[in-house]
């Protein structure tokens, strides 16, 4: 019989731990008879009680296995987690709120069947989500293709998606510290089957994902993914140098020919004072783009050097 392993990170998800693990277990018993499965609930630092309410749905339950991080790691930490303590023959992690349907999960898996080692469970439709959002994430994965045209990044897909096993591993054998979960399965390749869904509202409670850890997460994925905008915050600084030096050329040349150094007309008045305060502010902002760039990947560089734990697991709970 084979296994299916689902992890559900959960941050203070006190309101869907009972409704979540119900549903699930119901589609397994209903749904999908013929197969063995755990369910992997990573308390992710929780402030509230949903750690205390896993466990009593343990011991309901001897298919749910806890694992209990140190402290608040972040989702990706938590998918990262599950993953290297899931022993399924294909592994599913989702979210707890139940906008990833667990209904949908007989589909992936008849994909799985047949032939299909990672299955993305793509949206069709995000009414749920604000007009910023759709409008952003769109933005976020057409940049994500053209920083990496080998590694296709599917737009519209989330951390929902099934794994083969063989999948797993290579994730897992993955050393780096910064993990993207969603930019290391398109990474390792492997063959790519779909299901569509229409995501729905949160069953309950409110979303633990505002919108700096989408910009986090953004800026993970963009340094995890390429190395491009290295090149282009050099290719800033050599556009910015080129255009001060036509800048000075020009106000050279006018200079000679007009024998004025205060002022020229091109269309209307333009002061040379106030010309030359602007190409020096606009030096400094293109600067300041470069150096942030590099920073940035610099900080990343610092996080990988360091060879600190992505994530610390405190006690894994089984029954």
């Amino acid at each position: 019989m084979k296994k299916i392993s689902v992890i559900v990170p959960m941050y203070n998800e006190c309101q869907m731990v009972s409704l979540f693990v119900e549903t699930l277990t119901s589609v397994f018993a209903n749904s999908l008879p013929n197969y063995d499965y755990e369910i992997i609930a990573v308390n992710d630092g929780s402030k509230d009680n949903t750690l205390e309410l896993l466990k009593l749905e343990q011991e309901k339950n001897n298919k749910l296995i806890i694992l209990d991080l140190s402290r608040n790691w972040g989702q990706e930490a938590a998918v990262h987690a599950g993953l290297k303590a899931a022993t399924g023959d294909c592994v599913i992690p989702m979210d707890a709120d139940l906008q990833d349907p667990p209904e949908l999960l007989p589909e992936m898996i008849k994909e799985w069947e047949n032939g299909g080692e990672v299955v993305n469970a793509v949206r069709t439709s995000r009414t749920t989500d604000t007009a910023f959002k759709r409008n952003t994430a769109g933005i976020f994965y057409r940049i994500l293709d053209k920083l990496s045209p080998k590694v296709k990044i599917p737009g519209n897909v989330n951390n929902f998606r099934l794994l083969d096993r063989k999948v797993v591993n290579e994730i897992n054998a993955l050393t780096e510290n910064n993990r993207v979960f969603r930019v290391q399965v398109p990474f390792v390749g492997f063959k790519i089957s779909t299901v569509e869904f229409g995501r729905r509202s949160r069953a309950k409670g409110e979303s633990h994902y505002p919108l700096k850890s989408m910009v986090s997460l953004a800026l993970d994925s963009v340094t995890s993914l390429s190395s491009k905008p290295l090149k282009w915050a050099i290719g800033v600084c050599v556009a910015f140098f080129l255009a001060f030096l036509g800048s000075g050329i020009s106000e050279l040349v006018i200079y000679i020919v007009n024998q004025n150094t205060t002022a020229f007309d091109i269309g209307h008045e333009i002061y040379l004072g106030w010309l030359i305060i602007n190409v020096i502010l606009l030096g400094f902002f293109l600067i300041s783009f470069v150096l942030a760039v590099f920073s940035l990947y610099l900080s990343k560089i610092y996080d990988e050097t360091q060879n600190r734990p992505s994530v610390i697991v405190r006690e894994v709970i089984k029954k």
